[in-house]
């Protein structure tokens, strides 16, 4: 792993959008002036541990490598890993993320790609079946072709409870080597 600098370097240098990446470090100072802990002290404390559980959960989330995104009840994109956003800023009609990525409602973004793309739709349709059954998993296999390679993915969408909220999440494996390897035996 780079060291920090080297990092920012090679983030400005391809001008990519580092927002993504959460800084959850901690030092001496900062455990020195929690162990006084007065309450305006309490509540920075409480926001540091929110932050080391966001940072832990957005860490969690992109380790996990298939193309992931966390949905809300209405289609909306609460949060998405660090493969599924490198896809999305460098798919042109996407417009670096800004239609794919938190605060975006993915359903729309499927809708409208529907329009052109059948599978489009029916990804979106298999989301909605989720959402109205919270309890139901579904899973399908599509093609997603760019203007330079023929691309095939498999999309599992599945529910899952945090709190009292009903979030989806939506996993995109590309499977482009396994198709091509079925159909050139």
């Amino acid at each position: 792993m780079p060291e920090t600098e080297r990092l920012k370097t090679l983030i400005n240098w391809l001008d990519l959008d580092a927002s993504f990446i959460y800084a959850t470090s901690i030092n001496e100072e900062t455990v020195i002036s929690f162990n006084n802990v007065s309450q305006r002290d309490a509540r920075k404390l409480e926001a540091y541990h929110l932050r080391k559980k966001e940072g832990l959960g957005q860490a969690a989330l992109n380790y996990i490598s298939p193309l992931t995104a966390i949905l809300d009840k209405d289609g909306f994109i609460i949060l998405v890993n660090s493969a599924w956003r490198a896809v999305a800023m460098a798919y042109p009609k996407l417009e670096k993320a800004k239609l794919a990525c938190e605060g975006v409602n993915y359903l729309t973004v499927c809708d409208n790609a529907g329009k052109s793309s059948e599978e489009a739709g029916k990804v979106a349709k298999c989301i909605r079946e989720v959402i109205l059954d919270n309890k139901k998993e579904f899973n399908i296999q599509y093609p997603c072709h760019s203007n330079i390679k023929k691309n095939w993915f498999d999309v599992y969408i599945s529910a899952f409870k945090h709190q009292n909220d009903i979030c989806f999440i939506v996993t995109h494996t590309p499977i482009t080597e396994a198709v091509y390897n079925l159909y050139n035996k």
